[in-house]
């Protein structure tokens, strides 16, 4: 059963939850970066198939109903283009480590050819061994670059990408109860850029 996550976020004022880019061409509101910062490092650990609701407060008092619509889409936004961002970067990933593995195999191929050349070879005995294993060393070593990306490198990018999806879905609501901790400190500069470490 899909369970819910909850990330508390407490503010002097909502309007430093919002940072506009200028100039063109982004002309809506944006999160703030240590803002947009903070929900992923509170969402990161979350279960994996967790959805998440942001409870939004203004000095310890509840927010207001038009302050949470209009955070509510405003994450919508700005998770939902980090996620095509992170969904680009998967796609370009898969295709160089595909890209990769197909030379690796093509350098391994030859460098087994040449291995036989050189067993076959009129070599003394210490030279045709140490040119065949070092030909063999080669052609594995070549494919050392694909085996990283398709067998380790892909899935962090791939589960920011969904961790993002699930932030453009989140919830945001007026906060309750008693006084949550504080947000961080607040700067103007946007966080498009931003990524968790793997």
């Amino acid at each position: 059963m899909k369970g819910i996550t909850r990330i508390g976020i407490d503010v002097p004022h909502v309007e430093q939850l919002f940072t506009t880019f200028d100039p063109s061409p982004f002309h809506e509101h944006n999160l703030n970066r240590p803002i947009g910062q903070y929900i992923v490092s509170q969402a990161w650990d979350a279960p994996r198939g967790d959805g998440f609701i942001i409870d939004l407060s203004e000095n310890g008092q509840p927010a207001a109903r038009a302050t949470t619509s209009k955070l509510e889409k405003v994450v919508d936004v700005h998770f939902g283009r980090l996620a095509t961002t992170e969904h680009q970067n998967l796609r370009r990933l898969l295709r160089r480590g595909v890209i990769s593995l197909m030379i690796g195999l093509c350098v391994l191929a030859a460098c087994t050819a040449l291995a036989q050349v050189v067993d076959a070879a009129p070599i003394r005995d210490g030279w045709r061994e140490g040119l065949r294993d070092g030909l063999s060393v080669f052609g594995w070593v070549a494919n050392w670059r694909p085996a990283e990306i398709l067998l380790y490198d892909w899935w962090p990018v791939r589960r920011s990408r969904n961790l993002y999806r699930r932030l453009a879905a989140a919830e945001v609501v007026p906060a309750g109860g008693p006084r949550l901790a504080p947000a961080p400190p607040l700067s103007s500069s946007p966080s498009d850029g931003w990524r968790p470490a793997p």
